[in-house]
């Protein structure tokens, strides 16, 4: 029987996996791409290792960039150093006439979660993912949204706050600015409060967005402010997603889902401020992701089945 090979590209390593038909991960490898090795070598690593697996019958890759509007090709894959490049080209040197299938690291993710993870069983899955930025995937009867020109879906770029905070985009007020767990950091180390500030350096000095919850658990007034904040914020970029997309669920990945009842109860209780018609269509319940670090892979694996 032929392998599914999904691959889940990170700054430091690449994750292979292979994913049988009930979409569970049975086999693994680890592979370096840190910065200093070339895109040639990387790929021809990467195909080693994913030949190393077995009788391979295709591969799926997640990757940590947007693609080329109508091609596969990789924008800019910054902790790669990757600009422009073609990894379907380049693998076929090494995979011949394999299929390999190219997603958007966040995209794939979703895929994962929908075919496998806390989206199995629905039709229409919205996903965001919490860590240093703010990502996202959509699934919509069945098939990835990626926009008309195969370019979408940007969630975390979406401007909540006309001339807000600058992202690392260049544009101002988006939802990553306000939403991600550098958002988080970045409260906690401007804030004046004595209070937090004696918190943090209790706490090794470094301000973490899971120190934000610790110190709001231990009762710290400033800190429940800035989470406050954040949920706000958070709820006006979710509720304007689900009143454009209308999701059956909507799924939080990355590190700040992990939060529970702190973040998600009043989260969930400011959906009714921003969802057009919650009182006649209500909002689609927000549930935490459960695959972890093997959505990438899952996901990656089963992209022929939801790109168009």
């Amino acid at each position: 029987m032929k392998l599914r090979v999904g691959v889940d590209l990170g700054g430091m390593s690449a994750k292979l996996g292979v994913v049988n038909e009930e979409n569970e991960i049975v086999d693994r490898r680890i592979i370096p791409t840190e910065k200093g090795i070339t895109f040639e070598e990387t790929i021809a690593k990467l195909a080693e290792g994913i030949l190393s697996l077995g009788d391979v019958g295709m591969v799926g890759f997640g990757v940590p960039s947007s693609l080329m509007p109508g091609t596969d090709i990789v924008i800019y894959a910054n902790n790669l150093g990757w600009k422009n490049k073609d990894i379907k080209t380049e693998l076929a040197k090494h995979l011949g006439d394999i299929p390999v299938y190219i997603a958007n690291d966040a995209d794939s993710a979703t895929v994962g979660e929908y075919f496998q993870g806390a989206g199995r069983g629905y039709q229409s899955v919205l996903m965001l993912t919490l860590g240093t930025g703010v990502g996202g995937g959509f699934i919509y009867n069945g098939h990835l949204y990626r926009g008309g020109n195969g370019c979408g879906f940007e969630p975390g770029h979406m401007t909540i706050r006309m001339d807000g905070v600058p992202c690392t985009c260049g544009k101002k007020g988006c939802l990553e600015s306000y939403a991600s767990a550098s958002a988080i950091i970045r409260e906690l180390s401007n804030s004046e409060a004595p209070s937090l500030k004696a918190f943090i350096a209790e706490n090794g000095g470094k301000p973490t967005a899971r120190m934000l919850f610790d110190a709001v658990r231990q009762g710290n007034a400033a800190a429940q402010d800035i989470l406050d904040e954040y949920v706000k914020c958070l709820a006006v970029g979710i509720g304007s997603l689900v009143t454009i997309l209308r999701p059956q669920i909507v799924l939080l990945g990355g590190g700040v889902s992990a939060a529970g009842d702190l973040l998600y109860r009043p989260l969930r209780a400011l959906m009714k401020d921003n969802v057009f018609g919650y009182d006649v269509i209500g909002c689609p319940e927000i549930v935490p992701a459960t695959l972890g670090n093997d959505a990438g892979i899952i996901g990656a694996a089963m992209l022929d089945h939801v790109l168009i």
